[in-house]
């Protein structure tokens, strides 16, 4: 199944695809750097499509799929676009545990692709992590890395 399928039949999602970084806002795609944009396979923008079931959520953001040379199914990226001050890491861990939850039920088609879950910083990167902010980020499986998301061609970690 193809990250355009997945999304076509999850709930909410399903009008929601679109192609390469389309479903993301403006300021949020200069956040993300593509190594060949042809390989962008699609986009999701997962807050928006939830807004109306789920209003007081702390909801993520965006699904980007990329075709990887060194892969045979499209891995996502699970991006979360956010101030990263001391004062929003509980927000940004939360929006994570929605992710993770959702994961579980309606989007448990596009939870069987490989991903990475990544906040990617929308300003000046000023936190600090308590360890136990760390221990659950690592938990989530959730990175924080930077003010840029960089997607090579091919893939490094297994």
């Amino acid at each position: 199944m193809t990250f355009k399928e997945a999304v076509g039949k999850t709930p909410h999602l399903e009008n929601a695809y679109c192609m390469g970084l389309e479903a993301l806002e403006n300021k949020c795609k200069t956040h993300i750097e593509a190594e060949d944009t042809r390989k962008l396979k699609g986009s999701v923008f997962v807050d928006e499509a939830n807004k109306k079931t789920e209003p007081y959520a702390n909801r993520w953001d965006y699904g980007i799929a990329y075709q990887h040379t060194n892969r045979k199914a499209e891995v996502v990226y699970w991006v979360e676009t956010h101030t990263a001050s001391d004062s929003q890491v509980s927000k940004v861990i939360k929006k994570a545990e929605w992710l993770q939850a959702w994961f579980k039920g309606k989007g448990k088609l596009l939870d069987s692709f490989e991903k990475d879950i990544l906040c990617v910083s929308s300003g000046a990167t000023t936190f600090t992590l308590s360890s136990t902010q760390r221990k659950r980020m690592a938990t989530l499986g959730l990175r924080s890395v930077g003010s840029k998301l960089r997607i090579p061609n091919a893939r490094s970690k297994s």
